[in-house]
C-alpha cells in the first residue's frame, strides 16, 4: 500500500484517523500498533514475523537490562546479544548475496545466490530498537513496561518505511500522552 494510494488516503487513513479520534486514550495505541502492522504486512504478510520477533526481542532486552541495572556483565551481555542477533539479521538479508557473489568471483567457486527478498523497513526498525536498547543500557532512558506502546513506537506507519528513524528518547513521552 502506497502512501499516495487513494486505497491508503481514503480508506486505511482515513478509517484510522475516524477510529482513533472514536477510542478511549487508552486503546490508541493499541489501534495503531495494529494498523501499523497491517499496513506493514499488505507489503508482504511473510515478513510480519521478523518485526514482531525484533520487536519483542528489544523490548525483552530492555527489561533485562533494566532488571540488571547494578549488574554490569549481564548488561553487556544483553547489549551485545542485542546486537549481535540486530545487525545479523540486516546483514543476512541486505548482504548475503553480495558476499556470495564476491566469494565466488574470488576463489572461483559457484555457489547459488540465496535472492532474499529485503523486507520493508527493516534497516528502520532495527536501527531504532537498537537505539532504544542502547539508551536502556547508557540509563538514558527506563526501559518501556507496555509491550504495545514500544511495539506502536517500532511499527508505526507513517514513519516505518519513509524514516527518519526516531529516538525513544525523543518521543517517550509522547508515546502515552499527545
Amino acid at each position: 500500500m502506497l502512501f499516495s494510494s487513494i486505497l491508503f488516503l481514503c480508506l486505511f487513513l482515513s478509517l484510522t484517523v475516524l477510529i482513533y479520534y472514536l477510542l478511549p486514550r487508552r486503546f490508541r495505541n493499541l489501534l495503531l500498533l495494529i494498523t501499523s502492522l497491517f499496513f506493514y504486512a499488505w507489503g508482504e504478510p511473510r515478513f510480519i514475523l521478523i518485526m514482531l520477533f525484533s520487536t519483542v526481542f528489544d523490548y525483552s532486552n530492555g527489561r533485562l537490562i533494566a532488571r540488571f541495572r547494578n549488574n554490569q556483565g549481564i548488561k553487556k551481555f544483553v547489549l551485545v546479544t542485542s546486537l549481535i542477533v540486530n545487525l545479523g539479521l540486516l546483514c543476512y538479508f541486505k548482504y548475503t548475496d553480495f558476499a556470495i557473489e564476491n566469494i565466488n568471483k574470488l576463489i572461483g567457486t559457484d555457489f547459488g545466490l540465496l535472492s532474499l527478498a529485503l523486507p520493508i523497513g527493516i534497516s528502520f526498525y532495527t536501527f531504532q530498537t537498537l537505539s532504544y536498547t542502547i539508551d536502556v543500557y547508557r540509563g538514558r532512558v527506563e526501559a518501556e513496561r507496555n509491550i504495545i506502546d514500544f511495539g506502536m513506537y517500532i511499527c508505526l506507519f507513517p514513519q516505518l518505511i519513509a524514516g527518519p528513524i526516531v529516538r525513544y528518547t525523543d518521543i517517550e513521552k509522547q508515546i502515552r500522552d499527545r
